[in-house]
C-alpha cells in the first residue's frame, strides 16, 4: 500500500513538473508570437513586401545640345540592352552560359559580367550587351522560359549627328569609373550608365544628367518581374542651347582638310564662340558605344595627334601675331609715337649678339603701321628694347594672354607671357636682355593657344573692351570693363593690321577680298619649331615636323568689326601662305551665314531609327 502511495506521488511530481515545463514552453512560444507578430509585425511585413516587390530605378534621358539655330548636337537614341538580375548569382551565371549558346559574347566581354554577377550588389542588374537587333530580342524572347533571370530594357544611347566635327567641344560620355561613384547618388552605380568625360558634355554633367525615375515590380518566388505595380517618370536633363553655329564649324573642319591646327571664331563685342574647331579629331560615337582597342591605338599613333584639343590646350609660339602688343606697350610707354621711325637694314643688334630680320635685305626706314603691315622684325627688336618686357607683358596680360579664359572646359592651358619675376618663379634664373629681344616678336619662352589669340584680337578690334569668350545662348556677356589704353594707340595697331591685308607691301595682301562688306584686317605669324640651318630655306623641303608652325588673326569688317578669328596651322611653314587663306574664307564664311537666314533645325530621329 505504502509502496503505492509513493509510485502515485511520484507520478504527480512528474506531471506537474512536466505540465509546468508545457507551460512555460506555451508561455515562451506565445510571447515569441505575440513579439513577433505585434512588435516586429510591420518590420517583417516591409521585409515581405521586398521581397514581392522591386524597385528598379529609371535612367533619365540625358538633355539634348543644340547649336544656337537649335540644330541638336548630341542627342539620345534608343538603345536596347541584355540584363541579368544579380540577387541569384548561381541562377544569373547559369542563364549567362544559356544566352553564350544563343549570341554572339566575346570570351572577354563573358569573363567581364561574370566577374560582374559576383562582386553585384542585390537589385543593381548587371549588363550583357547592348545595341540588341530585332532578330537577336526575338531569340531572346522565344528562349525566355529558358532564361529566368534574363530581361531586355529599353535604354538610350548618346548620339553626336556632327561626329568628329565637334567631338571637342562637345565631347562624350563614357562609363562611371569607380573613383567616381558616390555612395548618395545610386544612379551612378546604374551598370549601364554614363557620364559626361569631356568637352561640354563634362562641364555641365550636372544639368545634363537629369532624376532617376523608379518602377516598383512585382516578382514572382524566382524573382523574375510579374506586373509593374507602380511607376514614376524620370525628369529629363536640360536642354543646353550653344552659341556655335553648326555650319560655320563644319565649313571650317571642312576647310582645313588634311591639316592639323585649330580655329577659334567669336564675335568681338559678346564672345559668342562661334566655332572652335581642333583637327584632326576623333569621332565621339565610338567613345559613346564602347572604343575598340583597334580605334584607339590609332588615335594614339597618329602623330597629328587627334585626341588633343589644339583650340584651347595647344600652346604655341604667337610668333609675329605677337607684335600688336609689344607695339602698344611702345606706345603706352611713350618709346613709340606715330612719328616715330625704325631704320631696318636686315639686322639688330644688342651687345654684339646679332638677331636676324626674317627679310634679310631689310624693310628701310619704317614706322608702326608700317613694321606691322610688312612684320618687320627690327623695328619690334628695337621697340621690346626701349619700352622694356615689363611692358610688354603688362600689355598682353590685359589683351587676354597667359590667362585662362574662364570657359571652364577640361584640358585648357593659360600660355606663357615671360618676365623677370616669372622667371625667377619658374626657373630660379635671372633675365637677360636678349630674352626681350625674342619676346618683342613673339618667340622665345612666349606661348600661347588660338582661343587666346582670339581674345587679344577681339580686345584689339571692339575698342578695348576686355570680352571673355562664352558657349552658352542662356549665359549673359562677359566682360572685365575697358583696358586702360589710349583709343588713338589703338586705331594705330587697327591701320596696322587692315594694311597687312590690304596695302601693296602687307604680308597677307595675296588673302584680300575685294569687295568692301568682307573686307578684313589682321596679321599673319610664323612660329619656330627649330632654327633653320639655312636662311630663307624653303618650307615644303624640309620633313613636316620640322617646319614652321603658320598662324594668323583678324578680324572683319575692317571698317566696323563684328567678328573675329584665329588660326593655327601646325607645321604650316608660313601665316601668310598657309593660315591667311584659311582665315580669309573662314571670315567671309562668318559673315555671309550672319547676313543670311537662320536654317531650318534637323529633325531628332524618333525610335528605332
Amino acid at each position: 500500500m505504502a509502496r503505492t502511495l509513493d509510485l502515485n506521488r511520484m507520478v504527480s511530481r512528474r506531471a506537474l513538473v512536466f505540465g509546468g515545463v508545457q507551460a512555460a514552453v506555451g508561455a515562451l512560444l506565445l510571447s515569441r508570437l505575440y513579439y513577433l507578430q505585434f512588435i516586429k509585425g510591420e518590420e517583417f511585413v516591409t521585409e515581405a513586401e521586398g521581397n514581392r516587390i522591386k524597385v528598379q530605378l529609371i535612367i533619365p534621358p540625358r538633355g539634348l545640345i543644340t547649336d544656337r539655330f537649335s540644330v541638336p548636337l548630341a542627342m539620345n537614341q534608343v538603345n536596347y540592352r541584355l540584363m541579368l538580375e544579380s540577387d541569384n548569382s548561381k541562377r544569373a551565371l547559369a542563364t549567362l552560359e544559356s544566352l553564350l549558346k544563343l549570341l554572339p559574347i566575346s570570351d572577354a566581354a563573358a569573363t567581364e559580367v561574370r566577374n560582374e554577377l559576383r562582386k553585384a550588389k542585390a537589385g543593381f542588374p548587371v549588363l550583357v550587351r547592348e545595341h540588341l537587333s530585332w532578330p537577336e530580342m526575338a531569340k531572346i524572347e522565344y528562349n525566355q522560359p529558358d532564361l529566368p533571370v534574363a530581361f531586355i530594357e529599353e535604354g538610350q544611347w548618346r548620339h553626336y549627328p556632327f561626329a568628329d566635327h565637334l567631338s571637342h567641344l562637345i565631347g562624350y560620355v563614357g562609363k562611371v569609373a569607380e573613383e567616381e561613384v558616390k555612395d548618395n547618388q545610386p544612379l551612378l552605380k546604374q551598370p549601364d550608365f554614363r557620364i559626361g568625360k569631356n568637352g561640354i558634355e563634362a562641364l555641365y554633367e550636372e544639368r545634363l544628367r537629369g532624376v532617376a525615375g523608379t518602377r516598383q515590380m512585382e516578382v514572382n518566388a524566382q524573382g523574375s518581374p510579374v506586373r509593374e505595380l507602380e511607376k514614376r517618370d524620370p525628369g529629363s536633363g536640360e536642354e543646353l542651347a550653344l552659341t556655335i553655329d553648326s555650319r560655320l564649324q563644319e565649313f571650317v573642319v571642312e576647310r582645313l582638310g588634311e591639316e592639323s591646327g585649330g580655329v577659334v571664331v567669336m564675335h568681338i563685342h559678346t564672345g559668342e564662340v562661334l566655332a572652335l574647331v581642333s583637327v584632326p579629331a576623333f569621332d565621339p560615337n565610338e567613345f559613346s558605344k564602347g572604343i575598340t582597342t583597334k580605334y584607339w591605338k590609332a588615335l594614339n599613333a597618329n602623330p597629328k595627334t587627334p585626341l588633343h584639343n589644339k583650340a584651347i590646350a595647344g600652346l604655341y609660339p604667337p610668333g609675329s601675331t605677337f607684335k600688336m602688343m609689344t607695339g602698344l606697350a611702345g606706345l603706352k610707354t611713350g618709346k613709340v609715337t606715330s612719328r616715330t621711325r625704325v631704320h631696318c637694314p636686315g639686322y639688330f643688334y644688342l651687345g654684339d649678339h646679332r638677331f636676324g630680320c626674317w627679310k634679310p635685305e631689310g624693310h628701310g626706314t619704317v614706322g608702326l603701321e608700317e613694321a606691322i603691315a610688312q612684320s618687320c622684325d627690327t623695328f619690334f627688336y628695337t621697340v621690346g628694347r626701349d619700352a622694356g618686357i615689363e611692358a610688354i607683358a603688362n600689355v598682353a596680360q590685359e589683351f587676354g594672354l597667359s590667362k585662362l579664359s574662364g570657359l571652364k572646359l577640361r584640358g585648357e592651358k593659360p600660355g606663357i607671357v615671360p618676365s623677370p619675376s616669372w622667371k625667377q618663379k619658374v626657373r630660379n634664373a635671372a633675365w637677360n636682355p636678349g630674352e626681350t629681344i625674342n619676346s618683342a616678336i613673339g618667340q622665345g619662352d612666349v606661348l600661347a593657344s588660338p582661343l587666346q589669340m582670339a581674345i587679344m584680337t577681339a580686345r584689339i578690334a571692339n575698342g578695348g573692351k576686355k570680352i571673355l569668350p562664352r558657349l552658352l545662348m542662356a549665359e549673359k556677356d562677359r566682360d572685365e570693363g575697358y583696358i586702360d589704353i589710349d583709343p588713338n594707340h589703338l586705331e594705330m595697331i587697327q591701320r596696322g593690321m587692315d594694311m597687312v591685308v590690304n596695302a601693296p607691301h602687307g604680308t597677307a595682301l595675296g588673302s584680300t577680298i575685294k569687295e568692301e562688306a568682307y573686307r578684313f584686317a589682321g596679321k599673319t605669324g610664323t612660329s619656330q619649331v627649330r632654327k633653320l640651318l639655312v636662311v630663307g630655306q624653303d618650307q615644303k623641303t624640309l620633313p613636316w615636323e620640322f617646319r614652321h608652325h603658320a598662324w594668323f588673326v583678324g578680324y572683319a569688317p575692317s571698317s566696323k568689326p563684328s567678328i573675329c578669328c584665329s588660326v593655327i596651322i601646325e607645321h604650316g611653314g608660313g601665316g601668310a601662305s598657309a593660315a591667311a587663306p584659311v582665315a580669309r574664307d573662314v571670315l567671309r564664311k562668318a559673315l555671309e551665314l550672319m547676313e543670311g537666314p537662320a536654317p531650318r533645325p534637323i529633325a531628332i530621329p524618333q525610335e528605332g531609327a
